[in-house]
């Protein structure tokens, strides 16, 4: 069998995902966070090394606002609901997943204003056409880095000049290309970064996370859930600091674990290769099914 399916979920894993998981489960298996002893230590660290992990390949200078989440649909709620409030006004495009226009048209029956701005039929977006759309209510512009439908890629620098220059935030779905396309949060220009760790991460599913950009007040942001942290456990109060804030529960020790070994294996790499390997595999496809008289091409 040759599998294909990997904008839906990448399969296989790296070896060394598998490995790392297994001994996590066998070696140390323990709360992060929540003890003192030395298999709960090792786990915090596992946890903390997938963070550092993370900021390496996404250029985020402070790894504690990489908040865990079970995927990128997690970590788009997380965004839209602890962000927007009624009669502030966000912009999209026609590409969007649905992991971002189910919880934007929920947030528009509340009283949030949405603005869908439309692409061509190959799925491109016109900067231009997203900035006519703002108004003086705006707050944020959610935007889908590729499609996992056409593979497309929307002009995300180009659209952060725009709302930096509007002082809106910018949110970025990059459930497709996290791991296989450069991401560079400071250059450019994201505030928030929703990605999931099943798909080009390499990681297992039930993995992702959040990247909150220091233009976004988190103390402003509410969580989608309260609870324990294993930090601060006198008060009752949620903790008000980054990434205790948002990460609420027993962490997915073992999904995190296989997590770091598939950003690792991405770093040792590179993301420049990866992504050079993808398109030859793509071009030696496309050309052995055009030499089959058979075959029709519905893309090109």
């Amino acid at each position: 069998m040759i599998y294909l399916d990997n904008p839906a979920t990448s399969w296989p894993k790296p070896p060394q995902v598998k490995d790392a998981m297994n001994k996590f489960m066998e070696e140390v298996g323990a709360n992060p966070g929540r003890s003192g002893h030395l298999l709960s230590i090792e786990a915090a660290r596992i946890v903390y090394g997938a963070r550092e992990a993370l900021s390496v390949l996404f250029h985020v200078k402070d790894s504690s606002r990489i908040v865990f989440t079970m995927n990128a649909t997690e970590s788009i709620n997380l965004a839209l609901k602890g962000l927007l409030r009624p009669k502030d006004h966000v912009i999209t495009s026609s590409m969007e997943h649905n992991s971002v226009m189910r919880p934007l048209r929920e947030l528009e029956k509340n009283g949030v204003e949405l603005s869908i701005i439309s692409c061509s039929k190959e799925g491109i977006l016109n900067p231009r056409d997203m900035e006519k759309g703002i108004k003086s209510n705006t707050k944020m512009v959610v935007l889908n880095h590729a499609s996992n439908v056409t593979g497309t890629l929307l002009p995300v620098q180009e659209v952060a000049l725009i709302t930096r220059r509007h002082d809106l935030l910018l949110l970025v779905d990059a459930a497709q290309t996290a791991g296989v396309y450069p991401i560079d949060v400071e250059r450019d220009a994201i505030d928030l970064l929703a990605f999931t760790g099943h798909k080009s991460l390499f990681g297992p599913q039930g993995t992702g996370g959040l990247v909150i950009g220091e233009r976004v007040n988190e103390k402003e942001m509410v969580p989608l859930k309260q609870g324990g942290t294993g930090s601060r456990s006198e008060f009752e109060e949620q903790p008000d600091f980054l990434p205790d804030r948002f990460e609420s529960g027993t962490p997915n020790g073992v999904g995190i674990a296989g997590l770091l070994a598939g950003v690792q294996f991405i770093l040792g790499k590179g993301v420049e290769q990866i992504r050079q390997n993808e398109s030859t595999l793509i071009e030696k496809t496309h050309d052995g099914v055009k030499k089959n008289p058979s075959s029709e091409i519905l893309w090109s």
